[in-house]
């Protein structure tokens, strides 16, 4: 965390907490069927929650870096902007219910705001 304008103003940065892209499948992943099931890239993210409870969410892209379908097929999947944790943008807002604090907050442009 900075602070940004000398103010008190705290901007918290998405590579600030220890952000990492979440593959799928690969080597010793198979379909119910038994197919294997080919290893994808970056098909989401995980982080550090913002509100220090240890926790690290898991966010699945609508629209995965890799341009393959998502993995998922509901409404809990993010739209993503962005392919670098420093560019991230993520809509819609993320609401955190299984943290103590359930924080609520968005990433733009790599920036967490609550």
């Amino acid at each position: 965390m900075t602070d940004t304008n000398g103010g008190g103003r705290i901007e918290v940065r998405l590579v600030d907490l220890n952000p990492a892209w979440l593959p799928t499948g690969g080597e010793g992943y198979s379909h119910s069927e038994g197919n294997s099931v080919p290893l994808r890239e970056r098909v989401g993210i995980a982080f550090d929650c913002p509100d220090g409870c240890g926790r690290r969410p898991s966010i699945i892209f609508r629209n995965p870096i890799d341009g393959g379908p998502s993995i998922r097929d509901d409404d809990h999947v993010w739209t993503r902007e962005g392919d670098t944790f420093e560019t991230l943008t993520l809509t819609p807002s993320i609401q955190r219910v299984n943290c103590p604090n359930r924080w609520h907050g968005h990433i733009t442009n790599g920036e967490i705001t609550p």
